[in-house]
């Protein structure tokens, strides 16, 4: 999808994405119901030593959602001029780079599989959105 950009403003300057807003909202309500209807039986279902790496993983989906979420209300503020572009530069760039581009894919191939199916598609979103933040902000390598 294409973002949206102002004619008046640079091509790169992206403003709201509802395709990334819908496809985020959507996944979060999956991993929320998820969590709240099999989480717990599944994560318990594990050997002991695998609960942790369960539990990281459960927290790293749910704070690249949170993330991305973030972002994208921030791009909608400055689309609607209540944050200045500076001022999202400086301060409301994407959070958990680290954290949230970590590969924890051998760590995922002994989860359960919905686990690891939400764990794939919220790291694709986050990467992409991770690319539209380094455009926006014109910090790509």
């Amino acid at each position: 999808m294409r973002p949206v950009v102002r004619a008046s403003e640079s091509d790169n300057q992206l403003l709201f994405l509802p395709g990334v807003f819908n496809e985020t909202l959507a996944l979060l309500f999956d991993a929320h119901q998820y969590f709240q209807s099999r989480g717990a039986d599944e994560q318990a279902s594990l050997a002991a030593a695998e609960r942790p790496i369960y539990a990281t993983e459960m927290t790293r989906v749910t704070m690249r959602l949170t993330s991305v979420m973030a972002w994208i209300m921030v791009r909608r503020a400055i689309n609607a001029g209540r944050i200045e572009e500076e001022k999202a530069a400086q301060d409301y760039r994407l959070d958990g780079t680290e954290i949230c581009l970590e590969d924890a894919q051998k760590e995922l191939e002994q989860m359960p599989y919905y686990l690891s199916y939400l764990s794939d598609r919220s790291r694709s979103l986050y990467e992409r959105v991770w690319r539209l933040d380094q455009l926006a902000y014109k910090t790509v390598n």
